[in-house]
C-alpha cells in the first residue's frame, strides 16, 4: 500500500493541534516551521490522494510538469482540508507562479488560508553577495509566520530544531550508505524517505533507525554501481526493475534524496546565518540557478568517488532545469566512459512501465559485458 495513500489520515494522527502547514518543494525552511510550533510537510509524492487532475487543468498547462499538476490539484481539489497555510518560494518557474492561481477569486479552495513566501537570491556567490538580503528574508518570514499563526520564534527552540534535523540528514546519509554497500535496496530507502516527509522529525528519525536495523550485514559490492539523477525518484515499479537486473544503486543525486539531505549546516539559534550556510553551501540542484558553476564537477565526482560504471538519469517530464543542463552532464560522463540510460516519466507513467524494463534490462547487460 503506497504510504501517502491517505494524506490528511497521517496528518491527522501526528499534527498534535499544531497548524499544519503545507510546504511547496524542494527545499523549504522546515526548522524555522517546527520550531514555531507548526507541523510542516513537503508537497511530494501526492498522486495517491487526488485521482484525477480536473481541477488543475482548468489553470495548470498540460506540459508543466507533474509534481506542479499533481499539487494544484491537491489543493484545489479539497483534498487539502486540513493544512492551515501554505508556504512556497521561487523554486522553479512553474511552482514559483503557482500560487498566484491559488489565490485567485476562481479558487476559494486555497484563497483563504496563510500564504507565506520567501525568495531565496539566484545570484552567483563569488560574483554577488546576497546573504544580506537572504537574512532580511528569513526576518520577514518569522515575521509573517508570528502573524499569520499567533506563534513566537525561540531562538533556543529553533537551535534544538535544527540538531534534530541535524540527526534526521545523518540518519538518511547513513541509510544511503548501506544502499551503497547493497545490504539495502535503494526501493526500501527511497519509500522510507519519500513517506517521512509527512512526518514529524521525530518519528521520521524512528523510521530510518528501523530501516538502517533491517540492512544485512556485510557487503555485497559485486554487481556493477549506478548513479540515478533526478528531481524524484523513479517509481517503485521501475526501481525493482533496476535491482532486479542486478545493478547496485551505489548513490543518488535525487532532490527528494541527495541533494536534500547531504549537507548539514552547523547548528545555531540564528535562523538567518543557519539558512545563509544551509542555502550556499548544500548540494547543488538545477533548480539553484546560483549553484550552476558548481554542480557539474560535484556530480562527476560524485560519480567517481562512488566508483559507478553508469548513470541513470530518470526526468521528470517538462522539467526545463533538468533538461537544459543534461546535455552537456552526458557529454561529459561519455568522456570519462561512465555509461548513460536517459529515462523520462510523465504523469502516467507510473504503471506502464514494460518498455522502461527492457531499456533497464539491456543497460545492465552492457554494463556487465
Amino acid at each position: 500500500m503506497d504510504p501517502t495513500s491517505n494524506i490528511d489520515l497521517i496528518l491527522n494522527q501526528n499534527s498534535g493541534g499544531r497548524p499544519i502547514i503545507g510546504c511547496f518543494p524542494l527545499y523549504p525552511p522546515l526548522e524555522l516551521f517546527s520550531s514555531m510550533g507548526l507541523y510542516p510537510f513537503v508537497m511530494w509524492n501526492l498522486k495517491s490522494s487526488i485521482g484525477d487532475l480536473t481541477e488543475s487543468d482548468k489553470h495548470i498547462q498540460s506540459y508543466a510538469c507533474a509534481i506542479a499538476r499533481e499539487l494544484v490539484q491537491y489543493v484545489l481539489s479539497g483534498s487539502f482540508s486540513n493544512p492551515d497555510g501554505i508556504f512556497f518560494y521561487n523554486a522553479c518557474d512553474t511552482l514559483r507562479n503557482t500560487p498566484e492561481i491559488l489565490k485567485s477569486p476562481g479558487s476559494a479552495s486555497g484563497s483563504d488560508m496563510a500564504m507565506l513566501q520567501m525568495h531565496l537570491p539566484q545570484v552567483n556567490r563569488f560574483q554577488t553577495n546576497a546573504d544580506d538580503y537572504l537574512k532580511n528574508e528569513i526576518e520577514e518570514l518569522i515575521i509573517a509566520t508570528e502573524k499569520a499563526f499567533n506563534v513566537k520564534f525561540d531562538p533556543c527552540r529553533f537551535e534544538q530544531t535544527v540538531l534534530q534535523y541535524s540527526d534526521l540528514r545523518e540518519y538518511c546519509q547513513q541509510a544511503e550508505t548501506k544502499v551503497a554497500e547493497g545490504a539495502l535496496s535503494f526501493e526500501s530507502f527511497a519509500e522510507v524517505v519519500m513517506a517521512n516527509y509527512l512526518l514529524p522529525p521525530e518519528l521520521q528519525i524512528e523510521k530510518l533507525i528501523d530501516l538502517i536495523r533491517q540492512s544485512k550485514s556485510g557487503s555485497f559490492r559485486k554487481s556493477p554501481g549506478v548513479v540515478v539523477s533526478g528531481i524524484m525518484p523513479p517509481p517503485g515499479k521501475v526501481i525493482r526493475a533496476i535491482e532486479a537486473s542486478g545493478l547496485r544503486i551505489v548513490s543518488n543525486d535525487i532532490a527528494a534524496l541527495k541533494r536534500s539531505y547531504a549537507y548539514n549546516p552547523k547548528p545555531t539559534g540564528d535562523p538567518g546565518t543557519y539558512y545563509t550556510d544551509l542555502y550556499n553551501n548544500r548540494f547543488p540542484c538545477t533548480t539553484l540557478l546560483y549553484k550552476s558553476d558548481q554542480r557539474l564537477d560535484m556530480f562527476l565526482d560524485l560519480v567517481e568517488t562512488s566508483e559507478a560504471s553508469g548513470v541513470i538519469f530518470c526526468g521528470e517530464k517538462y522539467c526545463e532545469y533538468e533538461y537544459f543542463e543534461f546535455p552537456h552532464l552526458e557529454k561529459r560522463l561519455k568522456e570519462k566512459g561512465v555509461a548513460i540510460l536517459n529515462m523520462e516519466f510523465s504523469i502516467d507513467d507510473v504503471d506502464n512501465i514494460g518498455a522502461y524494463i527492457t531499456r533497464i534490462e539491456a543497460f545492465a547487460e552492457l554494463l556487465n559485458s
